[in-house]
């Protein structure tokens, strides 16, 4: 089944071909691989930080369909654990995220630490004979893998796996450009918003960093902007950048390398932007060209395979949850900077409100837009999905934008139109799902 999935990514450099089969949005067999050799195998985006600040604080989420979730210790480190009571395998976290010293499984009452320890069971001495019965035995199955970078919590379910630094590659300089845009650190503000798509997950990667749609998709979000920032009150930090939708500005795209991608777009004008603000600080503490890359030129990064950080007209956090081969879990939240001024508060999120949530003026436009390339995709006749726009202006290694903030891609692009970024994430994929990986046996079954 491994050698099938690679005549799957169709890749002549020579030829100037890069195409991949649409089967890869439709198949089940491919799916379950996929969850297996990648989602149950590779690092996954767990939860920021500042989402588990406190001893006792955790946070409910999966690596592929294996539920988890990762709680901060009284040392303050973070452990993770399967989401699973040792007992029957009911689910331990009450809600999503939340504080709990202990967890107490809602089912038959078996208790845990915060360390994962079975510190109790319910009727303990009328079941077991205590000759035999080491409680021990039933504390909860720690994940191989938990570490941070940059506030970023990430875990792994394949003990084996490279450190996550080594994952991240270049992309951890993007990680950054976001974690240092305050000195008191970065916050993922309440609330958040969770919607499926009926389509793939790989769809919602390459959407993300997509430049070649914005001007068709959103021209409606583009117009209406650009008229009412027309208005009185609608000045500074709360305008929008109706250039960068109009892709009236310079612009790039970037393969990472590991199956990141980044495309980028200057500001149009920087003091839009409510970091903006701290111009002198980020100038003064990182020099111009880093304070360049993160207050003048917006961002859109995916970490392989399926983590978007945005930082355009706000900063979110996007993730996409594979649920089946034709619908993904789509969930968002507004990151900000600790201790910026109301006023950039109050920018920031009336922006997060303005292009990102579902109910806002451009989310629903790639929702529909998506939902309609997985319905096509179904056209079985029409086999192949193109990827080979900007091939003939390819540079291999940095351009000098990327010399500037001094990363390192495998190849640059002059505009975000072009689609060679697609093809290191694509490699990416074929190469891992041509290998045998941790969690292939529990998908066959």
């Amino acid at each position: 089944m491994a050698g099938s999935f690679a005549a799957y990514v169709d890749d002549r450099p020579a030829d100037k071909v890069f195409r991949v089969d649409r089967a890869i949005y439709l198949d089940d067999a491919v799916f379950a691989a996929e969850i297996a050799n990648i989602f149950e195998a590779t690092w996954q985006f767990v939860c920021h930080e500042s989402q588990i600040p406190n001893h006792g604080d955790y946070f409910a989420n999966h690596l592929g369909r294996q539920p988890i979730f990762v709680m901060r210790q009284q040392d303050g480190g973070i452990g993770g654990f399967v989401n699973a009571c040792a007992h029957r395998g009911a689910l331990l976290t009450p809600m999503k995220q939340g504080n709990a010293k202990t967890l107490t499984c809602r089912f038959h009452g078996w208790t845990y630490g915060s360390d994962g320890h079975c510190i109790r069971i319910k009727n303990e001495e009328t079941g077991y004979d205590p000759a035999r019965f080491r409680r021990t035995d039933y504390d909860l199955t720690r994940l191989p893998r938990v570490e941070a970078y940059r506030g970023f919590v990430f875990a792994c379910l394949n003990p084996a796996a490279p450190a996550l630094v080594e994952f991240l590659g270049e992309a951890a300089r993007f990680l950054e450009f976001i974690a240092h845009q305050s000195a008191d650190g970065m916050e993922v503000l309440p609330g958040s918003s969770t919607y499926v798509i009926n389509g793939n997950w790989k769809l919602q990667s390459e959407n993300a960093v997509d430049g070649y749609h914005v001007s068709t998709v959103h021209r409606v979000f583009g117009a209406t902007v650009a008229r009412r920032e027309e208005r009185p009150g609608y000045d500074g930090m709360m305008r929008t950048e109706s250039g960068r939708i109009a892709g009236k500005v310079e612009n790039g795209c970037y393969d990472l390398g590991g199956g990141h991608m980044v495309i980028w777009a200057d500001r149009s004008p920087p003091d839009t932007s409510p970091l903006f603000e701290q111009k002198d600080r980020l100038e003064r503490d990182y020099g111009a060209a880093k304070a360049r890359w993160m207050l003048g030129r917006g961002r859109n990064l995916i970490v392989f395979p399926s983590l978007m950080i945005n930082d355009f007209a706000a900063t979110q956090i996007r993730t996409f949850r594979p649920i089946a081969a034709d619908r993904t879990e789509v969930t968002i939240y507004c990151l900000a900077p600790r201790g910026e001024s109301k006023s950039a508060r109050y920018a920031r999120l009336r922006k997060f409100e303005d292009f990102f949530l579902v109910s806002g003026m451009a989310t629903a436009d790639d929702v529909m837009a998506l939902e309609d390339s997985q319905t096509g995709s179904r056209g079985r006749t029409a086999r192949w999905g193109e990827f080979h726009r900007g091939l003939d202006s390819v540079v291999h290694g940095p351009d000098a934008a990327a010399r500037d903030g001094k990363f390192n891609p495998v190849t640059s692009n002059n505009t975000w139109d072009q689609e060679t970024l697609y093809h290191g994430f694509y490699r990416r994929w074929k190469a891992l799902m041509t290998t045998e990986a941790i969690g292939a046996k529990e998908a066959a079954e």
